[in-house]
Order: C-alpha cells, then sequence, then structure tokens
C-alpha cells in the first residue's frame, strides 16, 4: 500500500501536492473519495495515494461531519505518514475551514497521536519564521500574512493573525509548541531528539518553521524517524510532500515506477472559467486576448432561465471551435454567500463541459474548482507536467469518454502570470509535449 496518504481540502492545492510527489519520482494517484483496491486497482502499485475534497469550503460542523465519512477510507488506504493538506497561506476561521478541529478529526480516525504543522513553502514564497507566517504579493514584496495586500481582505477568510500558535489557537489547538528555524538548523538527528523529548513531555501538536529548502530536508528526515514508531499526521501545504520527498527517509524502499499513462489525442477549443475575486486573477483576466470573454452575473447563476441562456451562450462559442473564457462579474450586491456562489459557478461549469466536448478546462479559484471537479462523472486525476509555479495540469480519469482523459489546470487565484489564459491557448495549440 502507499507510504505517503493525504488528504486535501480543496482541490488547486491538491494537485499541487500531486505534482510535487510526481517531480520526486513517486508514482500518485489523486481520488474524489478514498479508493478501494477492488475498484482501483492500481492502487496496489501507487507510491502515495490522495484525496481531493472541498473541506476549505464548508462551515467547521459540515467540515468534521465530511472528514469523519472520509477518514476510514483514509486510514484503510495504508500510509506510513498521514498528511491533511491546507492552504500554504493558511487562510481559514474558526467558523470556514477550521484548520484544527478538521485536523484533530483526522488524526483521531488514524489514531495518530502526534501532529506536525509545516509552516511555511519557501517554493511559492511562503515563509514561516519564529511561528509567523509571511507570504510574497505578485509582485514579489513579502509581507507578514496578516499586512498581505490580498489575505488580509480574503473575502471569506481574511488574515488577521501572523502568529499561527495564536491562529490556530482560536481554531481549537490551546497549546501548540514551535521548533523554530534555530532549532531545525541544528540538522536532523537533534531535531529527531527534541521532537521525541516533548512527545515524551506530552506535546501533541507542534508548528515547524519552514523559510528555505533545505529546512524542509532536515524537517522531512525527521519525520521518517519519528514515524518509525508513532502514527504520525502532518498538517501543511504541499511543502510537506516536498519535505517527505526531499529527504527519502532512511527506511522507504524505492518508489515503484509505472508507465507513464497515454496522452490522448483530444481535439476541441479552450473552456476557461475564472471565480476567484483575486486581484492577481482580475489582472489575468483583463490580459487576456486569444479567448473570447463572456461574463456570467451572480444572477445568472442563480436563475434558471439565466443559467440556461449563459450555458447556451457558452456552448455556443465552444460549439464554434472558439476558445472560451467566461467570467463571474462582481456584482457587490447579488446578497449570495460565496460558497453558494462557487457551488452554482460549479454545476455551471459542469453543465457546460458535460454537454460540449472542450479540448483544456482552466479554472480560476480554490472553492469553484473544488466544487467543480466535484460536480463532474469522474474519478481521479494523475499529474501531466508542470505549466506555471503552483500549477500544474493534471489529467480526469473516468468511465465517461467525455471527460476520460480532459487535461486541466485548476488555479489558485493568486497563482500564476499575468498572460496564463493566453499561455494555455498557445500551449495546447502548439502542444505541451511533443506528440
Amino acid at each position: 500500500m502507499a507510504d505517503i496518504v493525504f488528504c486535501a481540502d480543496d482541490f488547486t492545492g491538491a494537485s499541487d501536492t500531486l505534482a510535487t510527489l510526481a517531480r520526486a519520482g513517486k508514482s500518485a494517484r489523486l481520488y474524489l473519495s478514498p479508493p478501494r483496491i477492488s475498484d482501483h486497482p492500481e492502487i496496489a502499485g501507487l507510491d502515495a495515494i490522495g484525496v481531493a475534497t472541498s473541506l476549505r469550503a464548508l462551515s467547521v460542523k459540515d467540515g468534521i461531519n465530511r472528514m469523519n465519512e472520509l477518514v476510514a477510507g483514509l486510514s484503510g488506504a495504508g500510509g506510513k505518514i498521514h498528511h491533511f493538506k491546507v492552504c500554504s497561506t493558511f487562510d481559514s476561521s474558526p467558523r470556514i475551514g477550521n484548520i484544527a478541529q478538521v485536523a484533530d478529526c483526522f488524526a483521531k480516525g488514524i489514531n495518530a497521536h502526534w501532529q506536525a504543522i509545516i509552516g511555511g513553502q519557501p517554493s511559492l514564497g511562503r515563509y514561516c519564521v519564529f511561528g509567523n507566517l509571511f507570504a510574497a504579493a505578485s509582485d514579489g514584496t513579502i509581507h507578514r500574512i496578516d499586512r498581505h495586500p490580498v489575505m488580509r481582505t480574503h473575502p471569506v477568510t481574511p488574515m488577521a493573525e501572523a502568529d499561527l500558535r495564536q491562529h490556530l489557537n482560536a481554531q481549537g489547538w490551546p497549546d501548540i509548541g514551535l521548533i523554530d528555524v534555530t532549532l531545525i538548523r541544528r540538522g536532523a538527528r537533534a531535531l529527531t531528539a527534541e521532537i521525541q523529548n516533548r512527545m515524551a513531555a506530552g506535546e501533541t501538536h507542534t508548528l515547524f518553521d519552514a523559510a528555505e529548502n533545505h529546512d524542509l530536508e532536515i524537517i522531512g528526515q525527521a519525520l521518517h524517524a519519528i514515524a518509525v514508531n508513532t502514527k504520525t499526521l502532518c498538517i501543511g501545504a504541499s511543502s510537506v510532500a516536498q519535505a517527505l520527498t526531499a529527504s527519502n527517509g532512511a527506511n522507504d524502499t524505492p518508489p515503484i515506477k509505472t508507465a507513464p499513462a497515454p496522452i490522448p489525442q483530444r481535439n476541441g477549443p479552450v473552456f476557461a472559467f475564472a471565480g476567484s475575486r483575486s486581484p492577481l486573477t482580475a489582472q489575468q483576466v483583463a490580459a487576456t486576448r486569444h479567448l473570447h470573454k463572456i461574463e456570467i452575473t451572480p444572477g445568472n447563476l442563480m436563475d434558471p432561465t439565466g443559467f440556461a441562456d449563459m450555458t447556451k451562450a457558452c456552448m455556443d462559442v465552444l460549439a464554434d471551435g472558439k476558445h472560451l473564457l467566461a467570467t463571474l462579474g462582481d456584482d457587490a450586491a447579488h446578497g449570495i454567500g460565496g460558497h453558494e456562489l462557487a457551488k452554482a459557478s460549479a454545476r455551471f461549469i459542469a453543465n457546460v463541459i458535460t454537454q460540449t466536448r472542450v479540448g483544456f478546462l482552466a479554472i480560476a479559484g480554490g472553492d469553484t474548482s473544488s466544487l467543480a471537479v466535484l460536480e463532474l462523472p469522474i474519478d481521479s486525476l494523475s499529474f501531466v507536467e508542470d505549466f506555471d509555479r503552483g500549477v500544474p495540469v493534471i489529467r480526469a480519469h473516468g468511465s465517461d469518454p467525455q471527460l476520460d482523459g480532459l487535461e486541466m489546470i485548476l488555479k489558485g487565484g493568486q497563482m500564476g502570470q499575468t498572460d496564463i489564459f493566453d499561455q494555455v491557448v498557445n500551449r495546447t495549440e502548439t502542444g505541451f509535449r511533443t506528440r
């Protein structure tokens, strides 16, 4: 069975973790629900198994209920180490996307008595130093997370606290230990001893700084050492997968190599949907030149007639062979909650692409991406190649010939270069790979 089992709280992050594992030579597959080997015989040859969810968008009650539904399958999938994948900016709140209480539910279900929180992901410009989280903005400037121009004003979970211990304390973890960079840089042996001493003293939740990639390598070596005798749940971004694979663990067996998935010859236009409210996504939409644009209002999505009319408008453009970018209009007066709007957007995307063959799908927005994929008749996703930093190309697998083999990017609102949608068109027309 798989050495690493992860559960992601949204699909954009799940695909990034999938990519991180694949780059490290691990055979990995991302599922929409915990897989059973009787239904998915391919899992016998996988080094890592992931399950993607929309937990980040759920209330704390719904999140706990959903994790309770998932945890038996996650426990049965094997795993020397389990990973609860959360956003690299840790955006969450006591009410929505509660990390602490959902992680505790996960830990209880797999009988993990210690939880390791990895605070940074340097590869994406996320740095945790002395327990405080910093993040790069789109212009490269580094901000403390509570002063970040986007994250401090996040529409659902604004970050008002940079100290992750305080941030997670408000969600239900009262006593979080901190292992800062000065301890990490003493080396893996000293770090392992420090963790063991803390666990012996009763510490159950430990936050690790991560300011550079070498910090992750040391942390990964220590995690592998601890996991030999202690069931471990790691919480953090794709930096967790990076740590675990960078170290390669002294007791790991070489990864099982599997043949690459066949590359389907798939014709059709690009269908892109921008549901994120991020200023970067707004810039990306404005910069797009090579896709036909249709703006959809929240009212359109909530009204059956408007929904049908906009679906037909999009399908007509795609049926004509034109690349399409559908954008969600920013109508502040619509009075629709963020999660409900994301669900309606997801239904819209699924309605379009299950009725019209497209060559490539691109979705901007973590909540929208997560919910849209859950609406589709597919069962798993595999990594194809890197597209942009934190934005991999993934491929859908399922019994529906309309969607089996469909390649896509699921982009967080803050990810990607300004001309990302035009890049999608250019690269689908010229080929992502040598075919």
